[in-house]
């Protein structure tokens, strides 16, 4: 069976899981506490802080990085 992704990259995605999940609990419990649909928001929350923390550090950072070294050897 092929791999899809690469272990790098799946190791960077689960310790960016696990600490989505972490600030994405803590929101939601300072926030709103422990309601009845904490799950329902929480699984919300975490989708969100998921994908802008992962979005921001597997896509913008290093393309923001490789345009500024390459308009910097000019």
């Amino acid at each position: 069976m092929k791999k899809y992704i690469k272990p790098r990259l799946q190791r960077k995605l689960v310790v960016l899981a696990i600490l989505s999940l972490l600030l994405a609990s803590a929101l939601e419990l300072y926030t709103f506490g422990a309601a009845a649909d904490f799950l329902v928001r929480g699984a919300r929350s975490f989708f969100v802080i998921f994908t802008l923390v992962s979005f921001t550090t597997l896509a913008i950072v290093p393309a923001v990085n490789y345009a500024v070294n390459k308009t910097a050897d000019l």
